[in-house]
């Protein structure tokens, strides 16, 4: 048996908050988890919303039902099968996505990311390779990608605020798991916020963050 592949155009579906036009100033790009979708994943979004901030929440390419053949529906990023190929197919969507919305805002636009869950590892591997210079990355509820190159990261984005946020009741990290991973990431030299409660993202914590850049 032989294995094939072959390019073929897909269509790439994402939402947003917001205008876009050349007065906005500010993106902020978030990636949903995985088995979420991003129409619903952005909601948790809108008490972030003012005048000239564009919020865009992508949507993973992969969609399957959560539970048998009918019902709901949720998306992932990645699997463990033909890892390489979905890792080189999201970079490549959200990079293409980030050169469309920068292109539609104003010069020197400041670009936040975000990544929930998942999504955390999606939007640390695509760091390593953008030619877009990056504000702010926020790692929340998930862990950097096992392949993530440090001093790659520090070098294209020695200017960017990290920031790595956990529930205190998250259900699929510890305590000892957090703080294992905390000291896994002091090359990123990231700044650490948590919250009580558990695997979402907490509002009032999002709203302390956005006060903390403005």
């Amino acid at each position: 048996m032989m294995n094939h592949t072959i390019k073929i155009e897909k269509t790439a579906h994402y939402y947003s908050l917001g205008e876009l036009n050349k007065q906005t100033n500010e993106i902020w790009i978030v990636c949903h988890g995985y088995g979420q979708l991003a129409s619903f994943f952005i909601k948790k979004f809108q008490e972030l919303e003012k005048p000239n901030r564009y919020i865009v929440a992508p949507e993973g390419l992969n969609k399957f039902y959560l539970k048998g053949f009918n019902g709901r529906v949720g998306a992932s990023w990645m699997t463990k099968e033909k890892r390489l190929d979905e890792i080189n197919d999201h970079c490549n969507y959200l990079e293409k996505l980030t050169d469309y919305l920068t292109s539609q805002a104003a010069y020197k636009c400041k670009i936040k990311v975000l990544g929930f869950s998942q999504g955390t590892a999606t939007v640390s591997r695509w760091l390593l390779r953008t030619k877009h210079t990056i504000e702010t990355l926020i790692l929340w509820g998930g862990k950097i990608a096992n392949d993530f190159n440090f001093k790659l990261y520090n070098q294209k984005h020695s200017n960017t605020r990290n920031f790595l946020v956990f529930g205190a009741e998250d259900e699929f990290y510890t305590v000892e798991n957090v703080n294992e991973y905390r000291k896994e990431l002091n090359l990123l030299k990231a700044e650490w916020m948590n919250y009580k409660g558990g695997h979402t993202i907490d509002a009032e914590t999002l709203k302390v963050l956005e006060n903390k850049l403005a």
